[in-house]
């Protein structure tokens, strides 16, 4: 029987106990119509033998990259391994779903053929020091806040637009159930995006097709300092990923509701100067990495940007 969900489980240097319970939760989940693509990006651990007590299970296949490619190379590299199934689930290494999260989102789906991706409502369990644990939290209060339900692909993207794009009010990858025939459409993930690669394909997404929020806690995203999300905030890494996530937006939107979007663009450009002035004073690291995007997005944008550098030096 063809399964009617592929789930993608791209790892790097896991957790064994982390992706135990990852698997472990996908064992129990009452949708047992699925296969599992897990494939490592050269990691130095042993992630075959760290996920062998699971292997006897024939829907669970194992592929391991020689060479890193990176967070966007990995996830592009699961998408590249799946079967024909209609819809498309990411499931990362640290997290872990509750056992009706496949049967539920699958139902939206199935029930909402305009809606291109479904993502569920979750809360965060932190391990360790966490200094942003606040913002976690805050996300979670204010996803609440958004109407559940069907959302009009465009018109919900130009509210997020005039918020900055902040938060991620989609959420995670692991918490998003995607249908195949809308990614295919989109392409594959930005891999040269170091953190906010996710948040740029749910501006694909949107301009292509309509959004679902289903609301409830159906898992859980595991916080900690060896993830990626707090390395890259340690490093100061995808500062300026947002700004190339808004172009996308401005090309996407109608050329009704652009002159909304370029004054959203100019409020999010003066809080990145701001913030990313601020983090030097504090000493704080600021890495370089996609700040090509800036020189690109002025040439561009360069009234925008001259609008921005105003209000922010007032």
């Amino acid at each position: 029987m063809q399964p009617r969900v592929t789930i993608l489980l791209p790892t790097y240097e896991p957790h064994p106990e982390h992706i135990a319970e990852a698997l472990t939760s996908l064992l129990a989940q009452s949708e047992q119509g699925w296969l599992l693509f897990i494939h490592d990006d050269g990691s130095t651990a042993d992630v075959r033998a760290m996920v062998a007590p699971f292997m006897d299970d024939k829907r669970l296949h194992f592929r391991r990259s020689d060479a890193r490619r990176g967070i966007g190379g990995n996830w592009n590299a699961a998408v590249a391994d799946m079967e024909e199934a209609p819809y498309i689930q990411l499931l990362f290494q640290d997290d872990k779903w509750e056992p009706t999260y496949l049967e539920k989102t699958l139902a939206v789906m199935e029930a909402n053929p305009s809606v291109g991706f479904v993502s569920a409502q979750h809360h965060y369990h932190f391990e360790g020091e966490c200094p942003v644990r606040d913002q976690y939290e805050a996300v979670v209060a204010f996803r609440k806040t958004i109407e559940a339900g069907k959302h009009d692909g465009k018109k919900f993207l130009m509210e997020w637009m005039e918020r900055g794009l902040h938060p991620n009010i989609i959420g995670e990858p692991s918490f998003v159930m995607l249908r195949r025939s809308v990614m295919e459409e989109v392409g594959e993930f930005t891999e040269d995006m170091p953190q906010f690669l996710d948040v740029e394909y749910w501006v694909r997404m949107l301009a292509v097709s309509d959004w679902y929020n289903l609301v409830g806690d159906h898992g859980a995203f595991r916080v900690h300092p060896s993830g990626a999300s707090e390395r890259n905030r340690k490093a100061g890494r995808g500062l300026f990923d947002r700004l190339r996530c808004m172009d996308r937006a401005l090309i996407a939107l109608p050329s009704s509701e652009r002159p909304r979007a370029r004054r959203a663009i100019v409020e999010h450009l003066k809080g990145m100067i701001l913030k990313f002035r601020n983090r030097s004073k504090r000493g704080e690291s600021t890495s370089g990495q996609g700040s090509s995007h800036v020189l690109f997005f002025a040439l561009r944008h360069p009234i925008l940007m001259l609008q921005a550098c105003l209000k922010a030096i007032k």
